[in-house]
């Protein structure tokens, strides 16, 4: 959860080490471009969009129209489908909601350290200093194991949250019934207080790149929402997230969330004793580019333990940041962004937190803690919900 803005993504990867590697999207671009799709050339009109219309439409109000052409003959022949950039007139742009109070955790429950009085915190940019904030941390059999504890109830919280996300629910509905759930199992809300962040998880909807904080909107029919929980029990964080469909979606929507769980899994394939972490940007860039979307640079995966973030920096796009090879009893979360129409545009919201594309595109996160060992790896965070729910 709140993964920290990329600072250096650094330059392309050697070709000779990475075949074909993705171009690199640099953080803070916020230009807009529009790019011919490849699949057709032709400005002609066609004859498989309904009623006669000339194809050059809006992604966001065409995804079902794409999916039947991208199965018919007609294709080849069809007319210039490009992603204008343009708003969808059937979804509106997220509109920051009312925010309720402060939610209360009982007194008895162990608050992180960053929470507690005297803690250390960084003069430049307020995050909590620690011992493994450059250095990655080689965990003990003692600290897996409350690790397993932590990762296995944050996903038994997530799972709670998602299945409360349906047409009418709010996201304050859900984040309350997430708190209530985590505090009954004697466990703290990560998010709750870190750096200020008002609520215990984040919800992040449609065209919301990440951090939204839960208010009074509304979900409605065809959302997709992204739900980040991270607990903190026995000493150390769980932290995981997963995009949750709200009812019906389109079917781009649906590709959107089905490339960014793939791209997700992909990074976690390159994990493993002596692999280089650089090996995670580039898998998961080339899934998302296969699929036609962007995946944005602009927030990582990091480490984590009894410290909320830390070393290594997990970036999900190519980049040349040598932060050596995984060892075995390393923790660190894999948890890419992918954006519809190659859009790279974003901006803050005045919250301080919340991130939205400019150009209504939507977005999709996902998010696993992933163990080192000293054959390959394990997903602290799994199984996926994401699988469970809507790929079974």
């Amino acid at each position: 959860m709140m993964g920290v803005y990329l600072a250096n993504t650094g330059t392309v990867m050697d070709v000779a080490t990475y075949a074909s590697p993705p171009v690199l999207h640099q953080h803070g671009a916020t230009g807009s471009r529009a790019r011919a799709n490849p699949l057709c050339h032709s400005d002609t009109a066609c004859s498989s969009f309904p009623n006669g219309s000339s194809g050059r439409v809006a992604w966001g109000e065409t995804a079902s129209v794409l999916a039947v052409l991208a199965g018919s003959r007609n294709l080849r022949r069809c007319c210039s489908l490009r992603p204008l950039r343009a708003q969808s007139v059937r979804r509106h742009r997220v509109r920051p909601g009312r925010v309720s109070s402060v939610r209360q955790v009982p007194a008895e429950i162990a608050r992180p350290p960053y929470l507690l009085p005297g803690a250390e915190l960084d003069p430049d940019d307020g995050y909590p200093i620690h011992d493994f904030t450059e250095e990655i941390e080689i965990k003990t059999a003692k600290q897996i194991e409350s690790m397993r504890m932590a990762c296995a109830l944050a996903r038994e919280a997530l799972l709670l949250a998602g299945r409360a996300a349906k047409p009418g629910a709010t996201t304050d509905d859900i984040d309350a019934a997430t708190h209530d759930f985590i505090i009954s199992k004697g466990a703290y809300p990560s998010p709750l207080g870190y750096l200020d962040f008002p609520k215990s998880i984040s919800t992040s909807v449609n065209d919301i790149l990440a951090h939204g904080i839960p208010d009074d909107r509304q979900l409605e029919d065809g959302d997709i929402l992204n739900i980040d929980v991270t607990v903190f029990f026995d000493g150390h964080h769980g932290d995981t997230s997963c995009m949750f469909l709200v009812g019906e979606p389109d079917l781009e929507a649906r590709r959107l969330c089905q490339s960014g769980h793939d791209a997700m899994m992909a990074g976690i394939q390159a994990c493993g004793p002596g692999a280089d972490f650089r090996g995670i940007g580039y898998r998961i860039e080339r899934v998302a580019r296969q699929s036609g979307f962007h995946v944005s640079p602009l927030f990582n995966g990091h480490g984590v333990g009894h410290y909320f973030h830390g070393a290594p920096q997990i970036i999900p796009v190519t980049n040349d940041e040598d932060q050596g090879i995984m060892l075995p009893g390393m923790i660190f979360t894999v948890e890419p962004i992918l954006v519809e129409h190659d859009d790279d545009s974003w901006f803050d919201w005045s919250d301080g937190w919340t991130v939205q594309t400019r150009t209504n595109s939507r977005a999709a996160q996902f998010e696993h803690t992933i163990l080192i060992t000293d054959v390959g790896h394990e997903i602290l965070t799994g199984p996926s919900i994401y699988e469970q729910l809507y790929l079974q």
